[in-house]
């Protein structure tokens, strides 16, 4: 079985073609955005390499023994509909879908549509991330911060085992690497919720605080 890092090889490999949309981070100087770029978005277009890296990703991820790639038509979700998406399964046991989840966002007064990419977890409203996190000049970190957190997402999915935990009004998440929460008032404490993600990732016996949900996906490259 291939490896992550030669997966991320691949991936890499195959999206760095002549002419792919690349620029800097336009604040890697330290002097920090003004204060009109928070409502200006100079070029929508750019934001296309997160539909063009998770293509790729697809497509390799398609190649491999025990995984497949159902493409989708328009999909709905508590936050919104999406135009388009991916669903990758791996037959691995314990395993939970990716999914690649696609909008194009009209931009008032402009022909060309802002390319937003969720990366979800099992259901379209289980989302792991959203890029760009916004979109206006101000939050541009350039186009290599964007392709690293998608392969960084994706990463976490496949490496295993990573626990999502969502309440009425907070959410968990944990993995070998990392974690978070947030949420209301009413959630419960990081450390707490830490533990029980700890626990359902050794598949310990917990019990789920009232009316949360769980969610374990296991390690998909064997």
């Amino acid at each position: 079985m291939v490896t992550l890092d030669e997966l991320r090889r691949r991936v890499t490999a195959s999206y760095d073609r002549p002419g792919s949309p690349s620029w800097p981070d336009p604040h890697e100087d330290g002097s920090g955005p003004h204060h009109d770029e928070y409502s200006r978005v100079t070029d929508p277009a750019g934001y296309r390499v997160v539909h063009a890296r998770a293509h790729v990703w697809a497509l390799r991820l398609g190649e491999l023994p025990g995984i497949d790639v159902e493409p989708l038509g328009p999909v709905d979700a508590g936050s919104g509909r999406f135009t388009r998406g991916t669903r990758i399964t791996s037959d691995q046991p314990g395993t939970l879908p990716l999914l690649l989840l696609e909008r194009d966002v009209p931009m008032s007064e402009r022909d060309i549509p802002l390319a937003v990419l969720h990366l979800g977890l099992a259901r379209p409203d289980l989302t792991l991330t959203a890029l760009p996190a916004c979109g206006c000049d101000a939050c541009d970190d350039g186009s290599a911060a964007l392709l690293a957190e998608i392969d960084d997402t994706i990463g976490t999915v496949l490496d295993g085992p990573l626990v999502l935990l969502r309440g009425a009004d907070w959410h968990a998440r944990w993995h070998p690497g990392g974690q978070s929460s947030g949420g209301a008032g009413t959630a419960p404490e990081h450390d707490s919720l830490m533990a029980l993600c700890r626990g359902l990732a050794a598949d310990e016996n917990v019990r789920l605080p009232l009316g949360a949900e769980a969610f374990v996906s296991r390690a998909w490259l064997g």
